[in-house]
């Protein structure tokens, strides 16, 4: 007896030769009802088969744990006269230690996420990576390890760097413009504010010749002079202006100006440019 070959398409694009369904029932011809339920056994046979090996698990059961000692730093800059003389720069731990089922010859790594390489360490060396933020930002750092199979898995930890900056001038007739950049060092979101606080002290040198003065500050940006204050000081005496500058875009000048008076002043700025709504 020759048999008529038939084809269905199935999901997935699977093929059933009806001609085996024949076969499987000795050559006696099929009911629609047999068919059917022939089909039903077959199918999933045909369907289960065909996913044998398209599920992976590239993990390997490679388990990830980093944990960094902090997720904040402050920079800390100082200024003499219009001289830069120290700038401290947070480093930030990360530790990889807690992380299991990684084996021989694998490594961790950090994407700083300021344009920097990844920074890496064979786990054979050691589970630990330190790395410096010179410039504020948020940065969203990824911390990756490579298992001795090759699969990689990453985790994504915020950081938050902020700057603190003091500006020292003594004895001066002519205050030097104290000139900063908010722009973060990563190209990612702007600070939330920065906050000025300026103490501008007027000496007493001889009791009985002392003068008061006048001075005037000025917030200058890109756009000219967004903020002003002034105030009299007299002999022997500190003024003080305290301010707040939200969503600050590029390079910021403070103007120091003596605006009446011939005394000699010390001024002392304190600058924050802060990132966290609770700074």
């Amino acid at each position: 007896m020759k048999l008529k070959t038939e084809e269905r398409t199935l999901p997935e694009g699977r093929h059933i030769n009806l001609e085996f369904l024949v076969l499987l029932t000795m050559g006696r011809p099929l009911s629609a009802f047999a068919t059917l339920s022939s089909l039903a056994m077959i199918v999933p046979f045909v369907l289960l088969s065909g996913c044998t090996g398209l599920i992976s698990d590239d993990s390997s059961g490679f388990d990830l744990n980093v944990e960094p000692d902090t997720q904040y730093g402050m920079i800390l800059t100082s200024y003499e006269d219009g001289v830069q003389k120290s700038s401290l720069a947070p480093v930030i731990i990360f530790d990889f230690s807690e992380s299991t089922n990684y084996g021989m010859g694998s490594s961790f790594g950090i994407v700083p996420g300021d344009g920097r390489e990844p920074i890496t360490v064979d786990s054979a060396d050691g589970t630990e990576i330190a790395v410096e933020f010179d410039v504020h930002g948020l940065y969203s750092v990824t911390a990756f390890g490579i298992d001795q199979d090759g699969h990689r898995v990453d985790r994504v930890i915020e950081i938050t760097i902020e700057q603190h900056i003091d500006w020292y001038e003594n004895d001066t007739g002519t205050p030097e413009e104290f000139v900063f950049d908010s722009s973060p060092g990563n190209q990612g979101p702007i600070p939330s504010h920065f906050l000025l606080n300026s103490t501008v002290q007027n000496p007493s040198v001889i009791e009985f010749d002392g003068r008061e003065v006048d001075v005037r500050w000025d917030v200058v940006n890109q756009e000219g002079v967004c903020q002003t204050a002034g105030e009299n000081i007299g002999n022997g005496d500190t003024g003080f202006w305290k301010t707040l500058h939200f969503g600050p875009l590029s390079i910021h000048e403070i103007h120091l100006v003596i605006e009446d008076g011939q005394d000699r002043i010390d001024v002392h700025h304190s600058l924050e440019i802060i990132y966290s709504e609770s700074g």
